[in-house]
């Protein structure tokens, strides 16, 4: 050991030698300084084994694991392991943007400030802890600062904003209301156009959507709930009714949403290819001479449709002819989606129209139609049916109606009345007759406009 310091400290002198070998100082502290330093970085090879440095600043081998154990046992089973250890960080464990190092111990993360945890899983400050979030809002925590994601409708930091009311601001619309430019303007639906005072909207067509043009058999002032006589409705009462035919056998229902456009339940459709469209239609028996039956040239079913769990249960039909209207047959307003599940669905009632089936026969030939079914709270309908009651539906209905709802055709258009107008805000699920003894179970057509809009809108570009 002697000679070897003697030998070191000899090589410190200046000597003919050291300036035709060695660089001059400048270039050796430019070396020495951009060099990374290592474990044993001073006289290493004197010192004992490190495996930091031998094994995961470079590549060992089983020599250099020997000397580190200073054991042949140890150093086979280290080498046996260290291809596993030394690729550690390959799955990015390391969360919250934590830098990972590959160490002895499987590896170890340096995590930003804020987090911690073997993985900087954990933040150091639970701002969610509070429930900031308002409005039924999701709240996302972070290391210095929390986010809440608002439900459809609601806005601001906490979602504390409620959903637009015009009315709030000194306007009231006849039917949208909408932001824009700092300030609240309306719009209205299909086959209407905006009036003169920029609130009314006005036909501009013959046939605007969700206007009825025959006398309806109940009265708006009853606000009670009935079923008139057996249920019949009158022709033309809900002239958006459509019925699906195969085989020339009734099997569905459906909405006319405009004149190329149907919308029903995506179980009607989901392994059917031909089928016919009969609008104008009422009592099944009689030939009235208002029908129109038109193909379908193009099925959309959603596209995360469960057949198990009757989610997102919506489908659109692209008919080979145009629709014509009259009196007994009209489209039904597709509304905005902040108005229809903040004001349409908020309201007391809706209404539900389709023929009465029985194990796959007619067993009532004259569409029925049911005027007052009360809207139901979700909290109140979950767990009553064999599968989850999620944010896309809702229930609606009375044990006193459970016999009507239950067999009326599958795919059958819930409608809400607003200011003499009508809108569709429902689609009945399929996949069979429900129990009769609970509450019927609809699709939530307002979580649906933007997909609806969008396939329509592609239709029409031939895409």
């Amino acid at each position: 050991m002697a000679w070897i310091l003697g030998l070191v400290l000899w090589s410190l002198f200046p000597t003919e030698a050291y300036q035709q070998v060695f660089l001059p100082s400048h270039a050796a502290r430019a070396l020495l300084l951009g060099r990374q330093k290592r474990a044993n970085f001073l006289l290493e090879e004197l010192r004992p084994g490190n495996l930091e440095q031998e094994c995961f600043e470079e590549n060992c081998n089983f020599e250099e694991a020997r000397e580190v154990f200073e054991d042949t046992g140890r150093a086979w089973e280290f080498m046996r392991t260290y291809a596993d250890l030394k690729d550690a960080c390959a799955s990015t464990p390391c969360l919250n943007g934590g830098t990972c190092r590959n160490g002895i111990d499987e590896y170890n993360c340096t995590c930003r400030t804020g987090y911690e945890g073997r993985s900087c899983e954990i933040a150091e400050n639970d701002n969610c802890a509070s429930k900031p979030c308002k409005n039924g809002g999701w709240c996302k925590n972070d290391a210095t600062q929390y986010e809440c994601l608002c439900e459809i409708g609601y806005h601001g930091l906490n979602c504390e904003l409620g959903p637009i009311d015009c009315s709030s601001h000194g306007q009231t619309c006849d039917h949208f209301c909408k932001p824009h430019d700092g300030i609240y303007i309306c719009q209205c639906a299909q086959g209407y156009k905006l009036g003169d005072d920029e609130r009314s909207c006005v036909p501009e067509v013959p046939y605007p959507c969700g206007k009825v043009m025959v006398t309806s058999s109940t009265e708006d002032t009853e606000l009670i709930l009935r079923v008139i006589d057996d249920g019949q409705s009158r022709r033309g009462e809900y002239p958006w009714q459509v019925l699906l035919n195969h085989d020339n056998k009734t099997f569905c229902a459906g909405a006319i949403l405009n004149e190329d456009f149907v919308l029903t339940s995506a179980d009607c459709v989901k392994q059917l290819r031909s089928f016919t469209v009969v609008v104008g239609e009422h009592n099944l028996e009689v030939n009235e001479g208002v029908e129109q039956i038109h193909n379908v040239s193009q099925i959309h079913i959603h596209s995360r449709y469960s057949p198990a769990t009757f989610e997102n249960d919506i489908a659109l039909l692209k008919l080979e002819t145009p629709i014509e209207f009259n009196n007994y047959t009209i489209p039904i307003c597709l509304p905005e989606t902040d108005f229809a599940e903040f004001f349409l669905m908020n309201s007391e009632y809706g209404a539900i129209s389709g023929w009465k089936l029985k194990q796959g026969h007619v067993d009532q030939p004259v569409l029925l139609s049911i005027p007052y079914v009360p809207y139901i709270k979700h909290s109140k309908c979950e767990g009553m049916q064999h599968f989850p009651v999620v944010h896309r539906m809702f229930c609606a209905g009375i044990e006193e109606l459970a016999d009507p709802l239950c067999y009326l055709t599958r795919g059958s258009p819930f409608v809400t009345k607003y200011k003499d107008v009508w809108y569709m805000t429902g689609i009945s699920l399929g996949g069979g007759e429900y129990d009769c003894n609970v509450i019927p179970v609809y699709t939530k057509v307002s979580r649906y406009i933007s997909w609806i809009k969008k396939i329509m809108a592609q239709s029409s570009l031939g895409l």
